[in-house]
């Protein structure tokens, strides 16, 4: 993986560099940007976090183009990009809780499903959908408690069975199949 920033001064993370911020450039935010337009993993979360924190510096054409591309499939990635669009423009966002949600932290994105159980918040359930595939077990079964309250609902059902194929940990893999039986 190639890091971010300038690798001479920081070969001891071989992952990710601190970078300052008037050293990013239109480089790195598109790197940033193409993490967050993939599939959730680490860069992911640590994307939607540095765009979030690198504010005005990221071009808000540029997040609208994005916004535009996308299929109808990743209907909470537009949402995502539309979130990120509206932090950065009046910092007044409706899903207080997704910075959290998508955080680099996974005790941060636990904390934040536990918010979102105890409030049974089902707004967030188009967002929670997607951190089936989190690379933390503690996330994924968090999601997969919440996201069961619902099953009922066609597409959810959905997505926890087709995750029954993938999970990886056989104890969660065992507790979701005791689900559906």
């Amino acid at each position: 993986m190639k890091n971010l920033g300038d690798e001479s001064h920081y070969n001891e993370n071989p992952i990710w560099d601190v970078i300052e911020v008037s050293k990013v450039n239109d480089e790195i935010i598109k790197r940033l940007l193409n993490y967050l337009k993939s599939d959730i993993s680490e860069n992911f979360f640590i994307s939607f976090e540095s765009l979030l924190k690198l504010g005005m510096k990221v071009p808000q054409l540029t997040l609208k183009s994005i916004c535009n591309e996308l299929d109808q499939s990743s209907d909470y990635k537009r949402e995502l990009f539309d979130f990120i669009i509206n932090f950065i423009d009046s910092g007044i966002v409706e899903y207080h809780l997704l910075p959290q949600l998508y955080s680099p932290d996974f005790i941060l994105r636990a904390r934040a499903i536990m918010k979102i159980k105890e409030n049974n918040d089902t707004r967030y359930t188009k967002f929670l959908i997607p951190l089936l595939d989190d690379p933390d077990d503690s996330v994924r079964w968090s999601v997969i408690k919440f996201l069961t309250k619902f099953k009922d609902d066609k597409t959810i059902y959905k997505e926890l069975k087709n995750h029954l194929d993938k999970e990886l940990n056989p104890i969660i893999s065992n507790n979701l199949r005791e689900i559906f039986q």
